[in-house]
């Protein structure tokens, strides 16, 4: 065989392997932030076994603590629109958001009444929402590590050469805490 010949086959053929290769990874760190994701609000869900009974131990209370029973039931109402196949940060925001306003009322709802604050039943719903909160920081960082990884995968040349003949996949938004961001007072993300 013709070495000339032979290098005419054999460039197509690695561009090809190559092409299939990059596309491959791009598809592979996709499924891993949309497994990511679907984690996260696994999670997030997990606080739907939880809330009812804090719901009812808070509806003792309720002539005195209405808004804490509304905010309890409007996280219960977004917890379950949140989609695990659509990656959308801003539902995460608002989830987060108003757990963190659910715990603020819960927290002022048993200094007022030192009797909630000792019944067990409440340090035992109060520690289960606690540790689902730890859980949803580490499902989250997966979550932006993982969208770290794939936008990373379509920016950077070849791949993003790749990205615009095949798939044309569009970067991720990472999920920022905006509190967070309020508190350190800066942000790196470009707007």
């Amino acid at each position: 065989m013709d070495p000339t010949l032979f290098i005419w086959l054999l460039i197509p053929a690695v561009l090809i392997i190559s092409f299939i290769i990059i596309n491959n990874g791009i598809i592979r760190r996709k499924n891993m932030v949309v497994r990511a994701w679907s984690d996260v609000i696994t999670y997030e869900r997990q606080k739907n076994k939880t809330l009812p009974e804090l719901e009812r131990v808070a509806s003792q209370y309720q002539e005195h603590e209405a808004k804490l029973l509304e905010e309890i039931t409007a996280l219960r109402s977004t917890l379950a629109r949140a989609n695990t196949s659509d990656v959308d940060t801003s539902q995460l925001a608002q989830i987060e958001a108003r757990t963190q306003s659910m715990l603020g009322s819960f927290n002022i709802a048993m200094e007022a009444y030192p009797n909630l604050e000792m019944a067990g039943v409440t340090k035992g719903l109060m520690k289960e929402i606690s540790e689902l909160q730890d859980n949803i920081s580490a499902a989250i960082s997966i979550f932006n590590g993982n969208v770290e990884a794939f936008n990373s995968g379509i920016q950077v040349f070849p791949n993003s050469f790749v990205n615009g003949m095949g798939g044309k996949q569009t970067p991720y938004k990472p999920f920022t805490n905006a509190e967070a961001v309020e508190t350190i007072g800066f942000t790196l993300e470009q707007e």
